[in-house]
């Protein structure tokens, strides 16, 4: 196997391991909300079992540099490979620690920025639904500042979720040009 390969796969599993990571740390935090909490909630100073969620997020951040590495070499990623440090970063510093905040808001915007720019230059190449994910990356951003301004829920996971989701499709989108030797 060839590790473009490799990476392609690493791309393509995100979604799964992001779920299952999930799931485990959910499953430790029983007072979580996903209406009424932020997900770094369950990684604050102040929650017993908060490693179980940062950890996960170092973890996850690790294995999506390793496949935004891999988009980057082929052209179909700018900015991911930043923004998966800045998600590490969400994980090393709590949320009551002061660089926590501007990682995770700049981690949203770095990645459905790239996803924009991508998009655009895909679509320039020739796939048009490079222009559709350009499209949906500021229909994210709109719609997560939207969900946090408004006030629709209490608390920061629903929107956060809403971003992930579109990276998280991203990254398989771009996994599986990556294996059918798609480059930029």
């Amino acid at each position: 196997m060839t590790l473009q390969r490799l990476w392609s796969y690493v791309a393509i599993s995100l979604p799964i391991i992001f779920i299952v990571g999930l799931l485990i740390v959910v499953s430790q935090n029983p007072w979580f909300s996903f209406k009424g909490n932020a997900l770094s909630d369950m990684g604050s100073i102040r929650n017993p079992v908060n490693y179980y969620f940062n950890g996960f997020l170092m973890v996850f951040a690790v294995i999506g540099f390793i496949a935004s590495i891999g988009a980057l070499r082929r052209g179909l990623s700018y900015l991911m490979p930043l923004a998966m440090v800045l998600l590490f970063l969400v994980g090393v510093f709590p949320e009551e620690y002061a660089p926590h905040a501007p990682a995770a808001v700049f981690f949203y915007v770095l990645a459905l920025a790239d996803i924009a720019i991508v998009g655009i230059k895909l679509g320039r190449n020739g796939l048009s639904a490079g222009y559709a994910w350009s499209v949906l990356a500021v229909l994210t951003f709109v719609l997560m500042l939207y969900l946090v301004k408004a006030g629709v829920f209490k608390g920061l996971a629903i929107p956060e979720l809403v971003g992930a989701a579109t990276i998280l499709a991203w990254f398989v989108y771009i996994g599986l040009l990556q294996l059918k030797g798609f480059k930029l």
